[in-house]
């Protein structure tokens, strides 16, 4: 037996599968799409990353690393952060210097340079590594406090 209209109501839930597809490859959430753009590294939001922060306070195996130029973190930048200029020439020096033991949560202005940075320290071997999603801006978008 034939159901009038079947054959348009496949059609129906074949866009509706392909467009879950596509979806689900386009608009997934910064935490998944992260895995694929900074090294496989997972992305925290401003207040998951405080969190972070919070949780590993005093704990000398946590690094907050700043990753935008001197002057940017000689302005402004989250109370604990150190600094490791992305955009010096001997950047993946300074970062092959760094304890590979150790937990880091990596910043930069607005994600872009951090990105970067969470590829060279994959490339370098670092295992425990997280991501400020959107950067300082974010952060100081979501309320959090900054110091000079």
């Amino acid at each position: 037996m034939e159901i009038h209209g079947m054959p348009e109501l496949k059609k129906v839930v074949l866009l509706v599968l392909v467009g879950l597809a596509f979806g689900s490859v386009y608009f997934l959430p910064g935490r998944l799409r992260a895995e694929g753009a900074g090294g496989g590294y997972p992305d925290l939001t401003p207040a998951e990353a405080r969190d972070l922060i919070v949780k590993h306070s005093g704990d000398g195996n946590f690094v907050l690393l700043d990753v935008r130029t001197q002057k940017e973190f000689e302005e402004e930048r989250v109370q604990g952060a150190v600094e490791v200029d992305f955009l010096s020439k001997n950047f993946r020096e300074e970062v092959a210097k760094l304890d590979r033991g150790k937990t880091y949560l990596v910043y930069c202005r607005t994600g872009n340079r951090s990105n970067e940075a969470l590829r060279v320290m994959k490339e370098e071997g670092f295992g425990n590594v997280y991501h400020m999603d959107g950067g300082i801006t974010r952060w100081k978008e979501a309320g959090l406090p900054t110091v000079k």
